[in-house]
């Protein structure tokens, strides 16, 4: 048996934060406030991936204008739990690439954590090729900093 829900996208809103808790706590929803922000300078876009009539919010992404001239970098991909390896992650890397592709960049960048195995394959198999590594780190709040290795990896758009 088959069970078919429809999948939308659209532009993430300040309104929506308060469905994403579950994308990974209050400081990356502070993130995501912030990079709402930067969209609002041109430097970003985010968008929300949304299932069934209901529209559950069960996805979410950004792009990062910043950090190089010729890509687009996805960054705080984000897929609720209940809804992994059902092709969320997929609609919203497409969608986000598609933003990329619109402001005429040749390539999008993403990276991915040393121990996410299951997002790595993903990128894979969407054309993402490794291009080295990066140390990468972010507040967790109480003056504590999380710091990881990350995979880098790119895909031409053209």
């Amino acid at each position: 048996m088959e069970l078919r829900v429809p999948l939308a996208v659209r532009d993430l809103e300040f309104d929506d934060l308060s469905e994403l808790e579950w994308s990974g706590g209050p400081k990356h929803v502070e993130a995501l406030a912030e990079a709402i922000g930067l969209r609002l300078e041109g430097r970003a876009e985010l968008l929300l991936v949304t299932a069934g009539r209901r529209a559950q919010t069960v996805g979410c992404g950004a792009v990062d204008y910043r950090k190089a001239e010729d890509a687009g970098e996805l960054w705080m991909l984000s897929v609720h739990p209940a809804w992994q390896s059902l092709g969320v992650g997929t609609v919203l890397i497409g969608a986000l690439e598609d933003r990329i592709r619109e402001r005429g960049l040749p390539r999008a960048r993403l990276g991915v954590e040393h121990d996410n195995p299951r997002a790595h394959a993903l990128y894979r198999r969407l054309g993402y090729v490794d291009d080295g590594t990066e140390l990468d780190g972010w507040g967790e709040g109480g003056g504590r900093t999380y710091v990881t290795v990350c995979t880098m990896m790119t895909k031409p758009l053209a």
